[in-house]
Parts: C-alpha cells; structure tokens; sequence
C-alpha cells in the first residue's frame, strides 16, 4: 500500500503575519525538494475537505472557536487581528486551520480504512500549541487533537498514541488531552524554547521528556529507545500520530538542538517499527514547526521518504 500526501491550497497562500517565519514558503520548499527527489511519483495525493465544527469542537471551546472564526471574518474589513506575540488572524486564518485539520482527519480515516499504509500531512498553519481555549506559537486548530479525537469517537479506536518531535513543548496539546485515558501523548523538546513560563500538565497520560540546549540526534534517540519505545509498546495503541516539526535542526534559529536528517530518519523508522509492532503500521504524521526553509525541506523529505519504505 502507498504512503497518502495530503495538502491543500491555503497552504500556498495564507499568510501568517507580517515577516513570519511561518509562511507558504515551507510548504512550497518541501514540495519542490519532493520533486526534485523524484518523491513526488512515489506518495499517493490525496483529498480532503474541512474539518467539521463537530470534529473540531471535541478538542477545542464551542466559544473559543467561534471566536476565532469571528475574528477572521472581520478581518475582511478592518485587517488582520494580533491575537498573541507571533500569532495574527486575517480573512483566511480560520479556514485554513480548518482545512489543516481536515487534511489530517482524512489521513487517519485512509489510514484506518487500510486504503493507504501510512500519511504525511504536509499542512500549515501548524496547530500543537493551540489548546482548548488558546492561540498562540502560530498555532489556532490543534490538528493533531482533532485527528486523534476523531479516530476514537468516531472510528471506535480505543488508543491512539501521540509522538510529538518538534522542538517546543506541545502545551496546547497537552492540555486538550491531559486526563484521557485512551490517548498517550509523548513529546520531546528543548526545556528552554517557547511556550515560555508556562508549566507542562502534570497528567499520567503525558510522557514529556524536557531536554537542555545543544542536545544532538545521539541524545534524543536515547530518549526514543529508552523511554518512547517500552512505554509505546506497553501502551498498545491502535494508531500513532505524529506531531512532526523539523525545527530541531542544527541550522534552526527558533531553537538551539542540533539533529540532521538522518536523526529525523532514524526517530522515523524507530516509530515505525513500533507501529508495525503494535498496530499494523498505522501511522499519520502531521507537519507542525520548521522555519529555516532548506533544513526544513531535507529534514521532511527525509522524514516522507521513511514513511515510503516497505517494513
């Protein structure tokens, strides 16, 4: 079975604030390194529509989301809207949250389906420091959330587990799953990077590994083999997801980790292999940071190319 690619046309477009890094020149700059590889013919492009107001209200505030969609219709007049440090809303932010969650909903149902063997949504605006009831790091539809909500009250899963590799902690998913049961949330980041002063769930189904400046890809592999890897395989979900931001990167400037692309192959691989083990090889991998274009682009590709490759 192919690796599904899922997009959509805000992508290109939308437009985050005012010298964002967090622009439509990452989602142009993994396409064309695709190309370029060849990866293009390889991975299955795949449709998606919205998501519902059904799917996102089970991870996000019925007011919080109506705010935001609010928001992003007056802005068709009076401009887009700051709404925190490095997060703006204009006339199409609300649709392209939606349209990104969508993409990773109908990942999971292909995926579930057994009509693709694994997914990558290569999507923006990212959506892993959006919390119940907040937007912030440019992030306002937890699309992670959204997917793995959707596998359990709608498919009937009963675990889903979640692997967030980006280099800032993933508050916002945190606090929409902390205290479900049914969802393992485990996430690696630099213990000093953004979301600043504000302090991790404490929850037994979040596995959070705070890790100092400079750590390299010997130093995160040794949390993936010795801490992700017993807890995933004893967890036994029935999906994984992963919460892929690609700036740990030793070229980033958002952050001060130094992994290469081989690391983001390796932790790829080492995932897998805990998918085949445990669940099939259900895996849907959803794009979240990476700011500096060209490690970006390597770093997905490379991450894309891992998920093509036969068990």
């Amino acid at each position: 079975m192919p690796t599904g690619f899922f997009t959509h046309d805000l992508c290109h477009s939308y437009q985050q604030g005012p010298d964002s890094p967090e622009s439509p020149e990452r989602i142009d700059a993994i396409e064309d390194r695709m190309l370029a590889m060849g990866l293009s013919r390889v991975v299955t492009v795949l449709p998606s529509a919205p998501a519902s107001l059904e799917d996102v209200l089970r991870a996000h505030d019925k007011s919080y989301v109506q705010e935001l969609e609010q928001t992003s219709r007056e802005a068709q007049r009076t401009g887009e809207k700051q709404i925190s440090e490095d997060t703006f809303i204009n006339e199409l932010s609300f649709e392209a949250a939606l349209k990104s969650a969508g993409a990773a909903i109908e990942a999971v149902r292909q995926v579930c389906a057994g009509t693709i063997r694994n997914a990558f949504a290569c999507v923006r605006p990212p959506g892993h420091h959006a919390g119940r009831n907040f937007a912030h790091g440019f992030c306002l539809i937890n699309s992670v959330a959204c997917a793995a909500l959707h596998a359990l009250d709608v498919l009937g899963l009963k675990r889903v587990a979640i692997v967030d590799f980006d280099v800032h902690r993933a508050d916002g998913t945190e606090d929409i799953i902390k205290g479900d049961e049914r969802i393992a949330l485990f996430s690696l980041y630099q213990e000093t990077a953004f979301p600043f002063g504000l302090q991790p769930a404490q929850a037994s189904n979040i596995i959070n590994a705070p890790m100092p400046e400079g750590s390299d890809g010997t130093d995160v592999l040794r949390v993936v083999n010795d801490i992700w890897i017993p807890k995933l395989l004893s967890f036994k979900p029935e999906l994984i997801l992963v919460s892929a931001g690609f700036d740990a990167h030793r070229d980033e400037k958002q952050a001060l980790f130094k992994l290469t692309e081989f690391d983001y192959s390796f932790m790829t691989i080492e995932v897998m292999r805990v998918a085949r083990a445990v669940c099939g090889g259900r895996l849907v991998s959803i794009l979240e940071g990476g700011y500096d274009i060209r490690s970006l682009a390597r770093s997905a590709v490379a991450h894309i190319t891992t998920l093509t490759r036969s068990a």
